[in-house]
């Protein structure tokens, strides 16, 4: 017996005209046909829903796709969430082109399983019945429905359909449901309002699991919407899975924010103007060059892609080959989804494949490497997928961020990441779990050691040296939580091994240790002692210089030591000047005073008479405390702000 809380989707698929909307008809009762223009013309245009209770118990969702070959890119739409499929063939027609077409797409859409439904039984001679047999089972030879059943019906006198019935709760009961997945996502199909309601979106879940008053996200344009409420199978239900068809009543959206191709998802998901696929052309596809156009399909989402051929000059029909697809527009797809290809100066499918990297790097040449990589990748175990988005970041990873890239759960990623060809690294941090390879690892390593080394030939009378986001600063990597956790981590093992030492925030080489001779100290406190004595006048390099010559330093010397002065507290430097911290400090505390006295500011001219200074220190000083906070600037005049009077408060 079918379990009731079993998720699956049944679709339709074949030629226009063959009784496929009839067929659902007679099996659930509904008229998928719900358009005008549907009805005036007599066929399906859109995709119908519905759904099929089963003999033994539970319900299973059923697509009904447009066989007409105008609408082949709303056919994969709805055939892109099938579990299984029922491929409709009219008795006295037989095989017929979209027939063969729809299978191929079935075929490349990943489709695995399906009956073969031959209807209009009430119409065909006996003659033709066995011919269409015939050719449909010429046709499905070497094909995922070779060994499918088939049922015939008549949809008109009702003759086969609770066989056809009993066939589809057997099948049901046979076919696994979709993995949960971590990640929610589903292509939307059709939007549209409901009077006192809102906002309305369908279609079907690919993965992940949605709630009543959970936030999806609209992608690619990463709008954030509350769900309030969800049904399944046109009954008001708490949550979807994988296998359903939903309708989503959203807060937040409106009708002109939407785009076709867009999904949803329970998370912002990157979106990606290339992919690298692993793509097989139908046998009678012509032969296509290093470059070609071509018309993408991937569940909702059609595009005028630009397909470069990886591993070929050419392919030629029958042919499996790797391939990078440059879009025109985002789309927010996943490895492992499936895609169709046509061809955009004719109505001809030419083929379909599968996405091996969501967001790959740009491949302007193709080395044996590279080829290795992707076909490694495209075989679809986790473990080398894990290493290949980590070679590709050539940096640290989040697993949670990994996880949700890969649609797998966390636990489940950890645990492969130690089954990889390439080594692999996991290491806490905040409470979570980050990835890097070995190689990065110690990329970071010795990194960390040469600009530690590089800060001490700079700053040789500097006991201390670099802080960690000053080193982190230089990487380009400022905010990446995963890469400061490595950073910590890694300078964590340097220190545990020897090699550096922690010096105040800093970080030292174990071995760097700062000694003064007598002749360098007189150096020194000669530079010191000048500037001391500038006061409110503004040292002057050039007086510096002569100062260092006198006293046999060179210039490079010379910055060393007012490097020093300032790691020492004694000097700071303000716009590539170096200015008495004692001078810093009176002027702040003179200045807001005055200020405390007089909110209505001070100009520069007021602040130069309260300290008898010159014009230029002045205009340094006033910079340094705006930048400071303490002050704000309005116009001419100078203001105390709240952290001034904190800091007089202090004093």
């Amino acid at each position: 017996m079918s379990r009731p809380e079993k998720h699956l989707l049944l679709g339709t698929a074949g030629h226009v005209d063959h009784g496929k909307t009839t067929l659902v008809k007679a099996l659930t009762g509904f008229d998928c046909d719900t358009h005008r223009e549907e009805q005036q013309r007599g066929i399906t245009i859109h995709l119908g829903f519905t759904h099929l209770d089963l003999p033994q118990g539970g319900t299973i969702g059923v697509v009904d796709v447009p066989g007409h070959a105008d609408f082949v890119g709303t056919m994969v739409a709805g055939a892109s969430g099938m579990d299984m499929v029922l491929l409709v063939v009219a008795a006295d027609s037989g095989v017929m082109p979209q027939t063969f077409e729809h299978l191929q797409i079935l075929q490349a859409l990943g489709v695995k399983s399906g009956l073969i439904v031959m209807t209009r039984m009430d119409l065909a001679e006996p003659n033709l019945v066995e011919m269409a047999r015939e050719e449909i089972r010429e046709m499905v030879a070497g094909t995922f429905l070779a060994e499918a059943p088939m049922v015939a019906v008549s949809a008109t006198t009702g003759a086969g359909l609770a066989d056809l019935r009993q066939a589809i709760a057997t099948l049901a009961e046979q076919v696994p449901e979709r993995p949960l997945g971590s990640v929610f996502r589903m292509f939307i199909d059709r939007i549209f309002s409901v009077a006192g309601i809102g906002t309305v979106v369908t279609g079907s879940v690919l993965s992940g699991r949605m709630q009543v008053e959970d936030t999806a996200y609209l992608l690619p344009a990463e709008l954030a919407l509350r769900v309030r409420r969800l049904e399944r199978f046109g009954k008001e239900s708490t949550e979807v899975l994988p296998g359903d068809r939903a309708a989503l009543n959203l807060v937040g959206l409106r009708y002109d924010q939407f785009a076709r191709g867009m999904l949803l998802s329970d998370r912002v998901l990157r979106s990606t103007l290339m992919v690298d696929a692993r793509l097989t052309l139908f046998g009678h596809a012509p032969a296509l060059r290093l470059w070609t156009q071509a018309t993408l399909l991937l569940g909702t989402y059609e595009a005028q892609a630009r397909l470069h051929l990886l591993d070929h000059d050419q392919v030629t029909g029958g042919e499996t080959v790797l391939v990078q697809i440059h879009l025109p527009k985002p789309c927010a797809v996943q490895q492992g989804d499936r895609f169709v290809i046509r061809s955009t100066s004719s109505d001809v499918t030419l083929g379909g494949g599968v996405i091996i990297d969501a967001c790959p790097l740009h491949h302007r040449r193709r080395p044996e490497k590279l080829m290795r990589q992707l076909t490694a990748i495209a075989e679809g175990r986790l473990p080398q997928r894990i290493a290949a988005e980590l070679a590709k970041a050539c940096r640290a990873i989040s697993a949670v961020v990994l996880a949700d890239t890969l649609n797998v759960k966390v636990e489940e990623l950890v645990a492969a990441a130690g089954q990889a060809d390439e080594r692999l690294v996991c290491f806490v941090a905040g409470g979570g779990v980050c990835l890097d390879t070995e190689a990065g690892m110690a990329r970071i390593r010795e990194l960390l050691l040469r600009r530690i080394q590089a800060w001490h030939k700079r700053n040789p009378l500097d006991p201390n040296g670099p802080t960690l986001a000053s080193l982190l600063g230089t990487t380009g990597h400022v905010g990446d939580a995963a890469v400061e956790a490595e950073f910590k981590h890694v300078i964590g093992q340097l220190q545990a091994e020897g090699l550096v030492k922690p010096v105040g925030a800093s970080w030292a080489l174990s071995g760097h240790n700062v000694q003064i001779g007598p002749v360098l100290q007189r150096q020194i406190e000669a530079v010191g002692s000048y500037i001391r004595t500038c006061a409110w006048k503004t040292p002057l390099m050039s007086e510096m210089l002569d100062l260092a010559r006198s006293t046999g330093m060179t210039e490079i010397e010379l910055r060393r030591i007012l490097r020093h002065l300032v790691g020492r507290g004694e000097v700071c430097f303000i716009d590539d000047n170096y200015v008495c911290t004692k001078v810093v400090e009176a002027a702040r505390r003179t200045l807001l005073a005055a200020l405390q006295n007089k909110p209505e500011g001070l100009t520069v001219a007021d602040f130069r008479n309260l300290t008898n200074g010159n014009r230029k220190i002045c205009l340094l000083l006033l910079g340094h405390f705006d930048d400071e906070g303490v002050t704000r600037r309005n116009g001419d005049l100078r203001l105390i702000t709240p952290k001034g009077r904190a800091y007089l408060a202090q004093q």
